[in-house]
């Protein structure tokens, strides 16, 4: 008996978070991710705050605190709908795998952190049409010196 009524609040709640994370239609018939909300604000200004520590982080060689916000602003774009958010987050791992450096042909892992980033941001900019959101995220490829990725990315721009 436990074990259904577990299983039946388990259901609701999940339902519940569904709708409230706007992959289900809500009682108008529009889904929650449709509307502008305030907390889409607030997510902005969360994500400009923790870039902004994030280069203070990097201007004062405090590389564990730089790691710690470009985390945070990474799950903030994952909220986010834009391209913006997330080519911004992949700009920011190059700026951390820039200054942590590192021997010659070893990565610090943020390249990888920037690729994925800017990947997210790529199918973003292409949902939204944005030419100007795919020419930023070639750009990006291209400064991780991914020449094909660039190329592949602008071919996907031109295709509408």
């Amino acid at each position: 008996m436990l074990l259904k009524w577990g299983l039946i609040t388990l259901t609701v709640a999940g339902v519940v978070g569904l709708v409230l994370g706007g992959a289900l239609p809500d009682g108008c018939g529009t889904t929650t991710a449709h509307r502008d909300a305030p907390g889409d604000l607030r997510n902005e200004a969360a994500l400009a705050e923790r870039l902004a520590a994030l280069d203070a982080a990097l201007a004062s060689q405090n590389l564990s605190r730089a790691v710690y916000e470009w985390r945070d602003a990474y799950g903030l774009a994952l909220r986010a709908r834009g391209w913006e958010s997330m080519a911004a987050v992949g700009d920011a791992a190059v700026r951390v795998d820039t200054v942590m450096g590192g021997p010659v042909g070893r990565s610090t892992g943020f390249r990888a952190e920037a690729r994925r980033a800017y990947i997210h941001a790529l199918l973003r900019a292409q949902r939204e049409q944005s030419t100007d959101g795919v020419n930023h995220v070639a750009d990006g490829f291209t400064s991780l010196g991914d020449t094909d990725m660039a190329a592949g990315a602008r071919t996907l721009g031109t295709m509408r």
